[in-house]
């Protein structure tokens, strides 16, 4: 018995003194930087987030951007100038911040990833005219209008869930963050009149419709009828939305 009790409290001494050599190995790597660092969660979206793991969808995409949305408008016409008069010419809807829908799901977006208000109203209205339920032959999807692919490819899990409005307008922000990374001028957290005379930011506005690879090709607005209208009628809603809510 006493042989049997030596020999457990040498083998306990040894376990604790291995499990001491492992704790201080760990500490040595972890000094060296071994381990990849926690990553931080964006300023400002805490409370629109649950953990770590879904802060993370905020971050860009690292892949290839899908080709249909690379090249999104496949039929480039030239724009005439009578279209272009006609189209310049078109008036703003007024609006007022009570009759605004979803203000609030669009509020939280534009805080938690540094976007402009205003210019996110204005996309949701040009795209969807806030219909939740819009889809265009193409199988654009949702308020802002989103691919299925590009969903997918800016982190959205489950894209049987694209027509919800709180995932739709955060994933169509974070598109909309990601053109103007790629086009924009500066932060594209608080923009004005003279913001959206930039031709940078009409790139970026443009590239939302048309895709970034036409706004590469062309570097410019490319001049298709569609494209054209298109930042022209979402720089008149982003100007009565900065109306509206100031």
């Amino acid at each position: 018995m006493k042989l049997f009790a030596l020999l457990t409290a040498v083998f306990l001494l040894n376990a604790a003194d291995l499990r001491a050599q492992a704790v201080e190995q760990l500490l040595s790597r972890s000094e060296a930087g071994e381990f990849a660092p926690i990553p931080d969660i964006p300023e400002g979206s805490l409370e629109n987030v649950a953990s770590v793991e879904e802060a993370d969808e905020y971050a860009m995409p690292s892949g290839p951007m899908p080709r249909e949305e690379y090249f999104h408008v496949r039929a480039p016409f030239a724009e005439t100038e009578e279209f272009s008069r006609s189209a310049a010419e078109e008036p703003a809807v007024r609006s007022d911040r009570a009759s605004i829908p979803y203000l609030m799901l669009a509020t939280a977006e534009a805080n938690a990833q540094g976007v402009d208000l205003a210019l996110i109203l204005a996309v949701i209205k040009k795209e969807s005219t806030f219909n939740p339920n819009a889809k265009s032959k193409a199988g654009a999807c949702g308020l802002m209008q989103l691919m299925p692919s590009t969903a997918r490819w800016m982190g959205m899990k489950d894209t049987s869930r694209i027509f919800d409005p709180g995932l739709n307008i955060k994933y169509g922000t974070k598109y909309l963050k990601y053109l103007w990374g790629e086009f924009g001028e500066g932060s594209p957290a608080d923009l004005d009149a003279g913001s959206m005379t930039l031709k940078t930011t009409r790139m970026a506005v443009a590239a939302y419709n048309a895709g970034p690879g036409n706004v590469k090709r062309y570097n410019d607005v490319p001049p298709f009828r569609e494209t054209r209208s298109y930042v022209k009628k979402v720089t008149a809603y982003f100007l009565d939305f900065e109306t509206a809510l100031n």
